[in-house]
């Protein structure tokens, strides 16, 4: 992505294979959007008729939250899950419903520059966006914003793999710039 449309930062991957509660993985995710103020849409669910080795699902979520007139935070998740079955298990005298299978995640962020496109009205208007971006925003874009989303990025993958249960329990990526002020 060229630096006039936005800021390019890492895609983030999880693949994990066991038993999880799929009920607390969407909450999870879910509070967690809600806490920092993003808008989540759920873009896509499909659910696949199952084949011999079990059901596959996929979900496309998009989060979005407006920085200020000129900047928006993108963050799309998409989760597959292969070779899934659903099971009722009895915890502490309650019935939850639990997942096994396989499933992929992606965590993809980026930040978006002139969302409402207002600077491509004239060639004017385009070049001031140009020297805007080159000159002005580049040195706070990249000392400020893209270290700290960037952080935000890992941050999501962490609370997901908690939620999880997989084997990190610290936030790895605490040493980061960006991220040593507040804990995951």
């Amino acid at each position: 992505m060229p630096f006039d449309k936005g800021i390019p930062t890492p895609t983030a991957y999880i693949r994990y294979k066991g038993v999880w509660s799929m009920n607390e993985l969407y909450e999870n995710m879910a509070t967690w959007f809600r806490t920092r103020k993003y808008n989540v849409y759920e873009k896509t669910y499909k659910h696949k008729a199952p084949s011999p080795f079990g059901k596959d699902r996929q979900y496309e979520w998009t989060a979005f939250k407006n920085i200020d007139d000129y900047n928006k935070v993108n963050i799309y998740v998409y989760m597959h899950c292969y070779d899934v079955s659903d099971f009722e298990v009895v915890v502490k005298g309650k019935k939850k419903i639990f997942t096994k299978g396989r499933i992929w995640i992606l965590i993809k962020l980026d930040v978006e520059f002139d969302q409402e496109k207002k600077f491509n009205e004239s060639k004017f208007y385009s070049h001031l966006k140009d020297f805007y971006n080159k000159y002005v925003l580049r040195k706070r874009v990249m000392q400020g914003l893209h270290p700290k989303y960037r952080t935000v990025l890992w941050r999501l993958h962490h609370n997901i793999q908690t939620s999880l249960n997989m084997q990190t329990k610290e936030f790895e990526h605490i040493q980061v710039s960006g991220g040593h002020v507040q804990s995951a």
